[in-house]
């Protein structure tokens, strides 16, 4: 029988635990520098030591931050992930260190421990090791600028959530029963919706109200206001700093080690995609604003607010699919479980429910893992949102894996609607499945690359992160999948093929809009962010601007946005959230793999072994060839953007 209450960590254990960890990878760092290793095994081990116990501390900081409902385990764990960054870019800016890993880049080494010299030491210039004294310090105190930035960039957000006030009941018009159930009256008679994504994707869908799903949109985008500096000061210190280590612009430097490599390769990669995908959404766009019409005779144009509302009546004729006629086949607990299911079947991996020793809420469930029935770490998920909680989609170590020194320990924060807190059940959207499936996606990537053999080597190109969790969105289409899990709430039957037809059918309607508002859009302003015209710039100027350029929608003005925009606190989206987009484009190429037949076991095992278990053992490149046996390509991608005859 499961224990019920573990102990969840408080402030003093957790700094415990982690001064510990610092104390010694500071230990690690001088013996390092007193007396630097002479063998190529002993030069790797001692240098990762002192990854593993820093990743340690920044990983389990990380997730205290986003989900602990602790203010002071919070409050610590930031102080201690500055800490760890600080002495992480002394680590980084060792002399003695850098030189030593120079053989191993250089010499006659195997290509494990070349691949492991050449990164470290790109990481090491990039954190100004080559520089002068006093230009190293400067460049530490930039560094740390930046990460106490970013906590306060993210916290504001976490801790703004809007809620928006109905005029009547009457507004609840178009939303599923168990929605409008959900969302009675309150000790003052007002219904309100709040900007968490449960409450606020399903009212952006379904709600006829156009007032209210203007105001929902409105307070989602007014959210943290004081980010508006926050965000300009990140863009101001990110350009001093990439200007300081020698780059012209902080773009440059945040694209250097990604497989784009340059700003004007990700100009041309953008404009290449516009190209095809604003065909897509002008056709698409006719067909929104026709739909429209039949509100408002004389409507000339679309707001931001009303795309969601529009898509689905158009989807609901043309395709014959209403989004609200999958939700009763999507129960949050079948849904989980289907997906640990699918994934044990495709990848060889079993789940054992746990419970963690240190779990820090209630509704947190953990699993051990084994994969071809050895240990290969532990997963938790962090599923519904709660106040203190980030509320986004994200996946994330608690603890890194490195063979032969500890399994990992991988995260889910989630936010989909919580059975615990519904008298009925907890029904999802479809697109908040594709989204449980895309964040599984990265959690079976952290514990496919466990075993590989140092902390550095676990990460590999930051714009191919997201192609493995993107590809799993695939699985969530097909109906020989839907079909195992996706049974009706009330009769029980299974969700009929006809009905996964129309979504398949329907699925494709929107992709240009999706493309080029969702992303396009959104990677052309997080590249004006940051390159180099407008540093320390009122984001909300660049962001009309992007918008004025790109965009076929009406926006809101007038709000904080993009101040809210979770993506901009750190290094890995700041200057990169083309990111989403390469790895779609990634994701579908690697899909031609399995021909007709998603459920082929040979190919997914092929997958798992040559795509997620190198990590970053080699170049992201030469992972897709292994699986592909070709080069990578955009056909796949361009064909499925491509306009409809």
């Amino acid at each position: 029988m499961l224990e019920t209450a573990p102990a969840p960590i408080n402030a003093r254990a957790l700094e415990e635990r982690n001064n510990e960890r610092l104390a010694r990878a500071a230990s690690s760092l001088r013996r390092f520098e007193h007396d630097p290793p002479a063998l190529v095994p002993d030069v790797a081990a001692a240098l990762d030591d002192i990854h593993v116990d820093l990743n340690n501390v920044v990983s389990e900081c990380g997730i205290w931050i986003s989900m602990h409902p602790d203010k002071e385990v919070r409050d610590s764990a930031e102080k201690l992930q500055r800490e760890a960054s600080d002495l992480g870019q002394v680590s980084l800016q060792s002399r003695p260190v850098y030189d030593a890993l120079a053989p191993l880049e250089r010499g006659n080494v195997g290509p494990v421990e070349r691949r492991l010299a050449e990164l470290v030491r790109l990481d090491m210039r990039r954190a100004g090791v080559e520089l002068g004294p006093a230009e190293r310090e400067r460049a530490r105190d930039l560094r740390a600028t930046l990460t106490k930035l970013a906590q306060d960039h993210a916290r504001n957000i976490r801790d703004d959530t809007r809620h928006v006030p109905l005029e009547s009941d009457r507004e609840l018009a178009g939303l599923p029963e168990d929605y409008r159930s959900a969302h009675r009256p309150d000790a003052d008679g007002v219904i309100r919706i709040s900007t968490n994504p449960p409450d606020m994707q399903p009212f952006m869908t379904y709600a006829h109200s156009g007032r209210a799903r203007l105001e929902l949109h409105r307070a989602s985008a007014d959210r943290a206001p004081a980010n508006v500096d926050v965000l300009r000061e990140l863009t101001r210190t990110r350009h001093e700093l990439a200007r300081l280590l020698g780059y012209p612009t902080w773009a440059h430097y945040n694209l250097e080690e990604r497989m784009i490599a340059t700003p004007e390769a990700l100009g041309r990669f953008l404009d290449e995609i516009d190209e095809i995908a604003i065909q897509s959404e002008r056709a698409e766009v006719a067909e929104l604003l026709a739909e429209k019409r039949l509100d408002e005779r004389k409507a000339t144009s679309i707001g931001e607010w009303e795309r969601l509302y529009y898509t689905n009546r158009v989807k609901a004729k043309r395709f014959r699919f209403n989004a609200q006629e999958v939700r009763p086949y999507l129960e949050y607990r079948r849904v989980r479980q289907a997906i640990l299911d699918l994934n044990a079947e495709l990848f060889g991996m079993t789940f054992t429910p746990v419970v963690h020793e240190e779990r820090w809420h209630g509704s947190v469930e953990s699993f051990d893992v084994r994969i071809d029935g050895q240990p290969a770490g532990r997963i938790s998920l962090d599923m519904h949102p709660r106040e203190g909680k980030n509320k986004w989609f994200f996946n994330a170590a608690l603890r890194l894996g490195v063979a032969g020194r500890q399994a990992p320990h991988t995260v889910l924060c989630c936010n989909f609607p919580d059975p615990a807190t519904l008298t009925g059940p907890a029904l999802m959207e479809h697109q908040q499945v594709v989204t449980y499936f895309h964040e599984f996606g990265h959690l079976v990537h952290g514990l496919a690359r466990g075993e590989v053999p140092y902390a550095r080597l676990s990460r590999t190109e930051g714009d191919f992160m997201e192609a493995p969790s993107t590809f799993l969105e695939e699985w969530i289409y097909d109906h020989a999948v839907l079909s195992r899990f996706a049974t009706h709430v009330e009769t029980g039957k299974p969700i009929p093929a006809e009905l996964v037809e129309r979504l398949r059918v329907g699925r494709d309607f929107g992709r240009g809009v999706m493309i080029r508002e969702g992303l396009l859009r959104r990677s052309r302003l997080s590249l004006a962010l940051h390159d180099g015209t407008q540093p320390g710039a009122d984001p909300r100027t660049l962001a009309e601007e992007i918008d004025a350029r790109y965009s076929l929608f009406d926006q809101v003005d007038g709000t904080s946005w993009p101040a809210a925009w979770e993506h901009m606190n750190g290094d890995h989206y700041s200057a990169a959230y083309y990111t989403y987009l390469w790895s779609m484009a990634i994701a579908k190429d690697l899909r031609t793999a399995f021909g007709d037949d998603l459920m082929d076991l040979a190919a997914a095992r092929r997958y798992r072994d040559r795509i997620l278990a190198p990590g970053g053992t080699k170049p992201a490149a030469e992972l897709v060839r292994d699986f592909l046996e070709r080069p990578y390509d955009l056909r796949a991608f361009k064909a499925w953007l491509a306009p409809r005859e």
